[in-house]
């Protein structure tokens, strides 16, 4: 009896902090949760893969590959790292800990880019892949010394990428940059520099080559 009043006194304290949490921050978490690069992936990758596809299965079978090297695998390390008491939270709050589940990102996406280049995948999946790799690169290196924005770069790319592909109806997306980062900031992940830091970055090496592939 005395282990459910217990139970029941804990969940009323979690509770009540919960409702104590500004309004600002709550709404915060909610936009950071839904626009995280795990969540950007999913319509980015559809979206780049069905783009004047020919054939949906192959397009499908690629896009279920892409996603898999670029997010499912990468957050399944993150997952059993905090299972194991190894990465502190899914988001890697602390920059200590982010080389491994980076390397792992890296390593991850290069091989997803060689399965789409040996079964002649799509070539806007491979620059996609590509892309992302060499972010990744960048980002586990400036991780060294200063802890850039995962979610805000992510979200520049992908809103680069939209807007080469789809054209102007995708610009809208870029206001979804300024929404991420004002969450990363309000929730104290990051400082409006290492935000726009990340943005501007991801912008600029996105677009430079989407050039140079020809996309």
């Amino acid at each position: 009896m005395q282990n459910h009043r217990t139970v029941d006194s804990n969940e009323d304290i979690i509770l009540e902090e919960r409702c104590l949490k500004p309004f600002r921050i709550r709404c915060a978490q909610h936009v950071s949760n839904i626009l995280a690069p795990v969540t950007v992936s999913l319509p980015l990758v559809a979206s780049v893969a069905f783009y004047r596809a020919r054939d949906l299965s192959t397009a499908l079978l690629d896009a279920l590959i892409t996603l898999f090297f670029l997010s499912l695998a990468p957050a399944m390390y993150v997952l059993i790292g905090v299972h194991q008491g190894k990465i502190s939270d899914l988001e890697i709050t602390n920059r200590s800990e982010r080389a491994g589940p980076f390397l792992f990102g890296i390593m991850s996406t290069i091989i997803g880019l060689f399965i789409l280049l040996f079964t002649n995948g799509p070539k806007n999946l491979e620059t996609l892949l590509f892309i992302m790799g060499v972010s990744g690169i960048i980002m586990t290196l400036t991780t060294l010394w200063w802890k850039v924005s995962v979610h805000a770069s992510t979200l520049a790319s992908a809103a680069t990428i939209l807007t080469t592909l789809y054209g102007i109806v995708m610009l809208p997306t870029y206001l979804l940059i300024v929404l991420v980062g004002w969450s990363r900031v309000v929730l104290r992940r990051h400082t409006v520099a290492q935000v726009v830091v990340g943005s501007l970055l991801s912008i600029l090496l996105t677009a430079v080559i989407l050039k140079v592939r020809g996309v």
